[in-house]
């Protein structure tokens, strides 16, 4: 019997260890293809001026305060590129990808611990396969960091529950603490809601009371304050920003009386379903059914739920909101569904289940048949937008959906060889079609989108105009915030120079035109770089001064909407020899 038992714990861990190793696939793979977007800009710019001043506790941008933000991922990042020996794409978007793996495995071993292997397993596969998760690991953020750091820190919970001892509550704060220092003490709160209904039924909240608690409390609270308070006492004369401010204004304030992402209240009933995507046909018969027969239900799916309705709430009463400010709610979505999958057997004659799952099983098979579809008849009939060819994009589409369909059928083929529930390998072929499309997605169709735009190209033009200008010749034109993704690739020992054309913090609605119009009229080389709608809406005696045409701007995308053309970037290349204002010429090496 015992040899028997240890054959089915490994045959067990060989099947957990696969899905970890689909996990690293998922998000390492290609992870650096792409450039920055949107506000990853901002992670590797006050990343990369950490670096070149040796100031690590006043982030900056372009010179300028910008502390929205605590300091660990900053830190993490830089030490990253310490060891690599660079400070690129992949390595600013490293410290969210690891947290992405650390979240699947926390879910996995949580889901084993508190049922079974299966609901680890399953838990773990839905996890790692939703949008959530897999954008956010891809991304450079500190979103996927503080959902690591609420499960991993439920997970120690759940492990040393009935060992309150001080190993237990010093690690669970170390957690906690050291984790908030990557977005803040949203992953204490989101963790304390998640621990609050098992310690009040199990009258378990009195040995958070105990000295040994309070003591490693403390230790806790002041390593996550020690950063702030560091960089406070040592603010040079100056830097205009405060950590401790932020502490209060990103937190406090930002949930009693929000000062932007001020999104309706009933935002998270639609951001929910697509953070889970594609799975929302699954969870909802999961959650109709495990809220419909609660008192059939074990003890730790009551937890389950609640803490599902608790996060839910939470964020909901929060005065700001974003779609992916609830994050920490998929890995419970994904342990309720894989729970209640499992037991389907359990709630006979309910139909809702198997309802679910059919649906479920008919949207992604309907998906990867779609895809094949559109994108052979992209192949067939190759339009082209704005002169860019679609083959690249329509090929990669066509290999994706026959990859997901052929591993689906051999899925489905090999899954009784499994020693695993008949629900699980029920469940197999719809985890390989949904990991395929998934990672065909993110891993693959977005890096060959992106090279129909050239962003790449782009950016290394931009690199050659600008390597032998000072920086305070390089007028860089913001609107509201500076682009700090423009910032980090001009790649510039010292800031460049700034010209705004509307300021959402100085209450000026036009255009600065008299630095705009000194920075243009002076007769020394330089470059002048904008989004094409700024330049648009100059006034006559700005527009005067500029090349008609930008020597170079940034290539649109197939497809892309007017106001997305009007966003590309322009590159005009001031005084230099063949160039002259208001011919619209470009320079002779510009074919």
């Amino acid at each position: 019997m015992n040899r028997e038992q240890n054959t089915l714990t490994e045959r067990y861990e060989r099947l957990d260890m696969a899905i970890l190793v689909l996990a690293c696939v998922l998000v390492f793979f290609a992870l650096g293809g792409r450039a920055l977007w949107g506000a990853e800009g901002r992670w590797a710019t006050i990343t990369r001026e950490m670096m070149l001043t040796g100031d690590y506790f006043h982030p900056t941008i372009n010179g300028e305060p910008y502390f929205d933000k605590p300091l660990l991922t900053y830190w993490l990042i830089a030490a990253l590129a310490f060891v690599s020996g660079a400070l690129n794409e992949l390595v600013v978007r490293l410290p969210s990808a690891i947290a992405g793996v650390a979240a699947v495995w926390a879910t996995l071993r949580l889901g084993r611990h508190l049922w079974s292997p299966a609901v680890g397993r399953i838990a773990a596969m839905l996890l790692l396969t939703s949008y959530g998760l897999i954008s956010q690991s891809r991304m450079a953020a500190a979103d996927t960091e503080n959902l690591a750091t609420v499960m991993l820190a439920i997970l120690w919970y759940w492990l040393r529950r009935d060992k309150n001892n001080f190993i237990t509550f010093i690690v669970l704060y170390l957690i906690v603490f050291v984790g908030s220092l990557c977005k803040g003490p949203v992953a204490a709160v989101v963790t304390a809601i998640a621990i609050l209904p098992d310690a009040i039924a199990g009258k378990r909240w009195k040995a958070f009371l105990r000295p040994a608690s309070l003591f490693a409390l403390a230790i806790g609270i002041a390593i996550y304050f020690a950063p702030f308070i560091w960089s406070s006492g040592t603010t040079p004369a100056s830097y205009a920003s405060s950590g401790l401010a932020l502490v209060w204004q990103e937190n406090v304030q930002r949930f009693f009386s929000p000062f932007d992402h001020k999104a309706p209240f009933y935002t998270y009933i639609h951001s929910v379903p697509v953070l889970i995507l594609p799975w929302v046909p699954l969870f909802i018969a999961a959650l109709i059914t495990g809220v419909k027969y609660f008192a059939r239900l074990d003890k730790n799916t009551h937890w389950l739920i609640k803490v599902i309705a608790l996060i839910f709430v939470f964020f909901t009463l929060s005065g700001s909101r974003r779609s992916y400010y609830i994050l920490p709610i998929i890995p419970f979505c994904a342990l309720l569904t894989a729970v209640i999958l499992t037991r389907m057997k359990e709630f006979r004659p309910s139909c809702i289940i198997p309802a679910g799952f059919t649906i479920q099983k008919w949207i992604l098979f309907g998906a990867a048949a779609l895809e094949l579809l559109v994108f052979l008849a992209l192949l067939i009939v190759p339009p082209r937008s704005a002169g860019v060819s679609l083959a690249g994009i329509s090929l990669a589409g066509i290999l994706v959906a026959l990859a997901a369909i052929a591993a689906a059928i051999v899925a489905s083929m090999a899954a009784h060889r499994l020693a695993v529930q008949p629900e699980e390998k029920a469940f197999l072929p719809l985890a390989v079609v949904a990991f395929i499309l998934m990672g065909g997605f993110f891993c693959v169709q977005q890096n060959v989108f992106e090279e129909s735009r050239s962003e790449h190209q782009f950016i290394n033009k931009i690199q050659s105009a600008t390597a032998w200008i000072p920086p305070d010749r390089i007028g860089l034109m913001y609107k509201g915030e500076v682009d700090a993704k423009m910032v980090f690739y001009l790649g510039k020992g010292t800031p460049v120079t700034l010209l705004r054309h509307e300021d959402k913090y100085a209450d000026k609605k036009d255009p600065d035109k008299k630095t705009i119009m000194s920075f243009l009229q002076s007769d020394q080389l330089g470059v002048f770089i904008a989004q094409m709608r700024y330049v648009s809406a100059f006034p006559a005696e700005l527009s005067s001064l500029l090349p008609a045409t930008p020597t170079f701007e940034e290539k649109p995308v197939p497809f892309e909407s007017k106001k997305a053309r009007e966003e590309r970037w322009g590159v005009w290349l001031l005084n230099s020899q063949n160039t002259t204002p208001g011919t619209g010429g470009k320079t002779t090496n510009e074919k």
